[in-house]
């Protein structure tokens, strides 16, 4: 007698492997609401340390820190389109770099009023421009998200690179 070898599955081996399959979706679903905030936090770290790596040249150099032009005050909308133009223009960095997608999400849920959207999410300390003077003080900002979105207050980076919440947990 002479044995055929077997090709393919039986229907009850598919039967398994789908029921399998099932039952690891059903436990991993759940946790996916727990992960995408803190997948999102982890990625406005990565811009918030790209920003601070772009901007560290600029922190000893003989023109200092980039100063705000003439006429653009702080906390306007010239003043955010002065940090994307500044950066995208000398540091080759994007707009999307500015942006978290965690504040992206929650505009998403609670939409702002037309045309008070922020342009960016992390707002640049306005040093003097003085060579040297963003690390003089170590502590201090160089950027900070603006608004407590992750739950523990608003994310900053300092002069030594380290980022830290506004509110730490204990």
């Amino acid at each position: 007698m002479k044995h055929h070898a077997r090709s393919g599955f039986t229907i009850a081996e598919l039967i398994v492997v789908i029921g399998i399959l099932g039952i690891l979706f059903a436990l991993v679903l759940p946790q996916i609401d727990r992960i995408q905030p803190k997948a999102d936090e982890i990625v406005c770290m990565s811009h918030l340390r790209g920003l601070w790596l772009a901007f560290a040249p600029y922190a000893t150099a003989s023109e200092g820190w980039p100063s705000l032009p003439a006429g653009v005050r702080p906390g306007t909308r010239e003043e955010e389109r002065f940090w994307v133009d500044f950066s995208s223009n000398n540091l080759n960095l994007s707009s999307n770099q500015w942006h978290c997608p965690t504040i992206d999400r929650v505009m998403r849920q609670h939409p702002p009023q037309a045309g008070t959207a922020p342009l960016i999410h992390y707002l640049p300390t306005l040093f003097d421009s003085r060579p040297g003077t963003p690390n003089k003080w170590l502590g201090m900002p160089w950027f900070s998200e603006i608004a407590d979105v992750h739950g523990h207050g608003n994310l900053t980076i300092t002069a030594q690179g380290n980022i830290i919440p506004s509110n730490p947990q204990p």
